[in-house]
């Protein structure tokens, strides 16, 4: 086991706060078995899906099958009603996996059947006034349109039952952007890693202000960036905010959570100079929170964007806006007063590993 595995079981075996993750649907599970695989500890993790060969394969520990035989006979109505039983069932399932935590993360893909209906039951459900949910969904590609006009509902679902929803879009042009692209599995699996990480290594003051960035807005976009030798942690922000997993707009950011992992220790003031550089391009101030993890990989950083509303963001999901349904938008909200949060660092080094 490397040093790097350790340090990451030690971690989460007594965490400040206590995470789960939930993968809902097909691509929820395959997502969630990236994030597995890319250091999230299994154990705190539940796999939902209505096929059966998909779960066994989830690497969650934790799996909850719905079983929606029932559901598909007789007329459309009925069959309607059989699932929305069905997810609510699942949904009260899976809280028995959650109720414990102090965090929950929902993990799906919106645009087909289960993901689309049953997640936002499930964050309802697992959602408390003190046990905050935040999910992170994909929407299909452009030339999908049918499955892309119901992601969108479902991601309205999704804005009304979570703290906070974080868009990764199939559909954004990502070639201009960078010659180094990502792929959806290995952008939500390093947003749900790096959440995972903020959160568990947080104390409570700390946590209560990663939910108030996160809570500034309905949508939030991430953005990865891998360092090469020599290059700052300024460079590195600049260069992950070109490869962003949604298209919203940088000017309309009004929070940002940046985790460093990597085997340096990095100061006060490298971290300021990295906000320095945030601020410059979106154009004014934002709250701003950061932390660091040691490991023995080579340096990376993740930076979270927040405060989006999804009736403002809403054009940057779609080219066919006019079909969609007026009510589904929402008029811009006035702008939220920006507070100051003093910048820490959470280390995780030996001091957090007693």
């Amino acid at each position: 086991m490397s040093a790097e595995e350790i340090s990451s079981d030690e971690r989460l075996a007594n965490p400040a706060l206590r995470v789960s993750v939930v993968g809902v649907g097909g691509a929820g599970n395959n997502l969630l078995s990236h994030a597995i695989g890319g250091g999230v500890s299994p154990s705190r993790c539940v796999a939902v899906n209505t096929d059966r060969g998909q779960l066994s394969r989830s690497l969650a520990r934790n799996k909850v099958f719905l079983d929606q035989a029932a559901g598909q006979t007789g007329t459309k109505l009925v069959a309607r009603r059989d699932g929305q039983r069905t997810f609510q069932s699942a949904a009260h399932r899976v809280t028995s996996y959650t109720d414990g935590s102090d965090f929950t993360i929902v993990v799906t893909g919106l645009g087909g059947g289960t993901g689309t209906e049953s997640a936002p039951i499930i964050a309802q459900r697992s959602r408390t006034p003190v046990r905050p949910v935040v999910s992170v969904v994909a929407i299909p590609f452009i030339h999908e349109r049918e499955r892309r006009f119901i992601a969108l509902r479902g991601l309205k679902r999704m804005v009304e039952a979570c703290d906070c929803t974080i868009v990764i879009d199939n559909g954004l042009d990502r070639d201009y952007l960078s010659t180094a692209t990502r792929t959806t599995d290995e952008t939500a699996s390093i947003a749900v890693r790096s959440l995972t990480e903020l959160l568990s290594g947080a104390e409570d003051v700390e946590a209560r202000d990663i939910l108030e960035i996160l809570s500034k807005g309905d949508l939030a976009t991430v953005c990865n960036f891998a360092l090469r030798t020599g290059d700052t942690l300024q460079f590195s922000v600049i260069q992950a905010l070109r490869t962003p997993s949604a298209n919203l707009p940088l000017k309309n950011a009004k929070g940002a959570l940046l985790l460093y992992r990597g085997p340096a220790t990095l100061s006060t003031a490298q971290f300021a100079q990295a906000y320095d550089a945030l601020v410059s391009l979106v154009g004014h101030d934002v709250t701003f929170i950061h932390g660091s993890v040691y490991t023995q990989s080579e340096p990376s950083v993740c930076l979270f964007l927040t405060g989006y509303a999804y009736g403002t963001a809403l054009n940057g999901f779609t080219d066919f806006i006019q079909l969609y349904d007026a009510e589904y938008g929402q008029e811009e909200s006035d702008e939220l007063t920006i507070l100051s949060v003093p910048l820490y660092q959470m280390e995780q080094g030996q001091s957090r590993r007693d």
